[in-house]
């Protein structure tokens, strides 16, 4: 009997399934789901004063119409969503704003959705105006509106018929700047693999670099002849930069640039909006900046109604 019953018993817990084992991956999420819990709550802790500021100002500070003013002067009538909801970008206006008054830094501000739209057209639309032609049998005439994705495509796109001249005239007139990887692509045709193009410094020591041409030159003029401004500027004067102190080939021409050694980064924001910061100083192969002094030409030359920049560097061309 007791042998029958535990037969019996022993059949029965054959019959029990064991417990399964929940997967790997609910562990995984388990734990991530508590780091990010807590991570939540450290970044709550961290930022209470901000958050308790942003709560008392957009929510409960009783001169309604003051602040409404506030945030219309800071982003503009068309842009007003709510005081909660745009209190970060009006922080933003106001503390670029504040910046630009201190020192006089007109690169660091807040986009307005509309102000990134026009700017990016504007960008667009001055590039088109990228062009060359042959003034004579041995020069050719290149005209660099701004820094841009297209400027660089159209030059080297047609390097092959540019670079059949003896001279160039590249004429950087207006030429207000653009990207910095943009002329690094740029000046690569120009100089040596291995060149130094200049120096990028930044707060932080690991992003500070030495930029360095990356290929072989291409073009190989006789001589090259720039033509500049007072609104040559930023990427158009580290262009300068690098092909003077890289080739012994170069003749400036025109008035001293306008200084502006110094680089922004754009971050896009939710809702077609974009934050513009000063981050770079910039210095030539060098190392010396030209930041508020400007690059002074080779040959001074002011032009006026009846003094053509272009005739002028051509009838030097016949001299060199």
């Amino acid at each position: 009997m007791w042998k029958k019953w535990k037969n019996r018993k022993k059949s029965e817990l054959n019959f029990i399934q064991p417990k399964p084992k929940k997967p790997r991956s609910y562990r995984f999420f388990k734990i991530g789901f508590f780091v990010l819990l807590a991570l939540h709550l450290g970044s709550l802790y961290v930022h209470y004063d901000y958050w308790i500021f942003r709560l008392l100002i957009s929510q409960h500070y009783i001169f309604v119409d003051d602040l409404d003013t506030l945030y219309t002067q800071a982003l503009g009538t068309e842009n007003f969503r709510g005081h909660f909801r745009d209190f970060d970008r009006m922080v933003m206006a106001v503390v670029t704003e504040r910046i630009r008054e201190i020192n006089n830094d007109r690169f660091t501000y807040l986009y307005s959705p509309t102000q990134r739209q026009i700017s990016l057209a504007n960008e667009r639309q001055t590039a088109q105006l990228v062009y060359f032609e042959p003034l004579t049998e041995s020069t050719v005439y290149l005209f660099v509106p701004n820094i841009s994705g297209h400027t660089r495509r159209f030059i080297q796109e047609n390097r092959t018929v540019i670079g059949q001249f003896d001279n160039l005239i590249l004429d950087l007139r207006a030429n207000s700047g653009g990207l910095l990887m943009d002329f690094h692509q740029i000046a690569d045709l120009f100089v040596e693999n291995g060149a130094i193009l200049g120096y990028e410094e930044t707060r932080l020591p690991f992003f500070t670099r030495q930029i360095r041409s990356r290929n072989a030159a291409y073009f190989d003029f006789d001589n090259i002849i720039i033509l500049q401004n007072r609104n040559t500027a930023s990427a158009a004067e580290s262009l300068i930069l690098a092909l003077q102190d890289n080739l012994q080939n170069i003749t400036t021409i025109g008035t001293t640039t306008t200084g502006k050694a110094i680089g922004q980064v754009t971050i896009p924001l939710t809702g077609g909006s974009a934050v513009r910061g000063t981050v770079l100083l910039i210095s030539g192969p060098n190392g010396e900046t030209i930041h508020n002094i400007g690059i002074a030409p080779n040959i001074e030359f002011d032009e006026t109604e009846t003094a053509d920049i272009l005739a002028y560097a051509l009838n030097l061309l016949e001299d060199l």
